[in-house]
């Protein structure tokens, strides 16, 4: 067997977009979709909500749909999935302690929020300056 080396040109351009690669040569084109499931699941919240606004949200929506004065984090959590179903758990408990200066655990956040108060036995209530108008 014999080697004869050559060298065909080849031109081609790389387009990325939106988690698409397209990789185009001479007139042949391929797409790559680089989007992953795990990649999505992280986008729960609109730009510039954060899990603190969503706690507020959730509270007053208690408040108003519900009519309670009084919300255990569980009820909460799940008044803020049926909005945002991706939410974590965790997280978004950390930020019901955060958002209430007068839990035993606060002291571990940096948030300063005061959107809640803590009365004991996983208790939590409005405070009263972020009440919704009825």
């Amino acid at each position: 067997m014999q080697e004869i080396p050559f060298a065909i040109p080849v031109t081609g351009k790389v387009l990325i977009d939106n988690g698409e690669i397209t990789i185009v040569v001479n007139r042949t084109e391929t797409s790559l979709n680089f989007i992953t499931e795990a990649a999505t699941r992280h986008a729960v919240l609109e730009k510039g909500v954060t899990l603190n606004d969503v706690v507020l949200e959730s509270a007053r929506n208690l408040i108003l749909e519900e009519s309670l004065d009084q919300f255990r984090g569980s009820e909460l959590l799940h008044k803020a999935i049926e909005r945002h179903p991706g939410i974590k758990r965790n997280s978004f408990m950390s930020r019901v302690v955060a958002c209430a200066p007068n839990h035993p655990s606060n002291k571990h956040f940096a948030s300063r929020r005061d959107y809640l108060r803590y009365d004991g036995n996983g208790n939590f209530a409005l405070n009263d300056r972020y009440m919704p108008d009825k």
